[in-house]
C-alpha cells in the first residue's frame, strides 16, 4: 500500500505513508535503487527509527505543531494525575507543563469545556472536532480566567510553608513522574469551584506502522525524510553526505520558524517599577490580582 498516486503526488485524503518516506530516505543514502521498494526488514528498521524520532521530537516545543488545552473540574484533591488513565487522561505523560490557568465556575456565562477529537487522518476536515472551549455562552461578561504561575522545581514547591491551604489557586507544580505525572496546585482549589486548565504539547504519534499516514502538517514530510536519511545511514555502514545533512538542517530551520512562539516577558515584582510585577495587558478582568 502506498500513499502516492502514479505520478508521485500524495493521496488527497491520507498524504504520504510511513513506507513512502522510509523508501525515499533510503534512496538519499544510495541504499535503494530508483523505483525499487525497501525490503521488509529495511522497512521495519525505518519504522523503528521513525517512532524513536517522533518520541524524541515530543520533548522539543518547536517541533510540536500545537499545544492542547486540557480542562478538568476541580475535585478538592491535593494531587491530580496526568497521563494514560489519569485525572487528565492523555495518551502519553508529558515531560513538562507549557502553561496553566483556572476558570471560575461561578462566574457569569460559565459552561464546561470539552475536549475535541483528533482523528488519525488529518486531511478530511469532517474528522477534526475541536470540542468546546467553554466560551460560546451568550453572557456578555463570559467566564473569568486567572493565570497560574508554573513552579518548575520540587525544591521551590517544598519551600511553601502551608501546602494544605485551600483557597484561590495561584500556582501549580508538575512532577513528571512515570507512568503518571503529578500536578499539585497551590493553594489547593476547592471542589467544583474551578475548572482547571493545563497546556501541554500535542502528543505526536510514536506507534506508527509502515502503512500508516503521517499525522502531521505537510511540511513535516520533508523534515522526516531527510532526518531519517541521516539517522539510518550508520545502519548501512555509511555517513550521511554533506548535502543530506544540509537538507535536514534546512528542514529543521523551516519548522522552527513556523512553530516557534515566544511569550511576552513578565517582570518579577522585585525588579519591576514600584515593586509591582508587570501585568499582561490582555488580562483585563483581574485588576492585577
Amino acid at each position: 500500500m502506498s500513499g502516492t498516486t502514479s505520478d508521485g503526488t500524495p493521496e488527497a485524503k491520507t498524504g504520504y505513508l510511513v513506507s513512502d518516506l522510509v523508501g525515499l530516505a533510503l534512496r538519499q543514502i544510495g541504499f535503494e535503487g530508483l523505483g525499487t521498494n525497501p525490503s521488509e526488514a529495511d522497512l521495519a528498521d525505518g519504522v523503528m527509527h521513525l517512532n524513536m524520532l517522533l518520541a524524541k521530537w515530543q520533548q522539543q516545543r518547536f517541533l510540536v505543531p500545537n499545544l492542547v488545552d486540557l480542562p478538568l473540574i476541580s475535585t478538592g484533591a491535593s494531587i491530580y494525575y496526568l497521563g494514560p488513565g489519569g485525572d487528565f487522561d492523555t495518551p502519553q505523560r508529558p515531560a513538562r507543563l507549557d502553561g496553566a490557568y483556572v476558570r471560575l465556575t461561578t462566574s457569569g456565562g460559565f459552561q464546561p469545556s470539552s475536549l475535541g477529537e483528533f482523528a488519525p487522518v488529518q486531511f478530511d476536515p469532517t474528522e477534526f472536532d475541536t470540542g468546546s472551549d467553554g466560551l460560546a455562552s451568550g453572557a456578555a461578561a463570559g467566564p473569568l480566567d486567572f493565570p497560574l504561575s508554573v513552579i518548575h522545581s520540587y525544591e521551590e514547591y517544598a519551600s511553601i510553608g502551608l501546602k494544605g491551604l485551600r483557597t484561590w489557586p495561584s500556582a501549580v507544580y508538575y512532577n513528571p513522574a512515570f507512568p503518571l505525572g503529578e500536578l499539585r496546585f497551590f493553594p489547593i482549589p476547592q471542589a467544583s469551584m474551578w475548572e482547571l486548565h493545563i497546556l501541554i504539547k500535542q502528543p505526536l504519534q510514536n506507534n506508527l506502522k509502515a502503512t500508516d499516514p503521517i499525522n502531521l502538517p505537510q511540511e513535516y514530510w520533508d523534515l522526516i525524510m531527510w532526518t531519517l536519511a541521516v539517522r539510518m545511514a550508520p545502519s548501512y555502514g555509511q555517513e550521511a553526505s554533506p548535502t543530506v545533512a544540509a537538507m535536514a538542517k534546512s528542514a529543521f530551520s523551516a519548522i522552527r520558524a513556523a512553530n516557534q512562539q515566544i511569550p511576552r516577558v513578565q517582570m518579577p515584582a522585585a525588579v519591576a517599577p514600584n515593586g509591582c510585577a508587570a501585568v499582561n495587558p490582555w488580562w483585563i478582568y483581574t485588576g492585577g490580582f
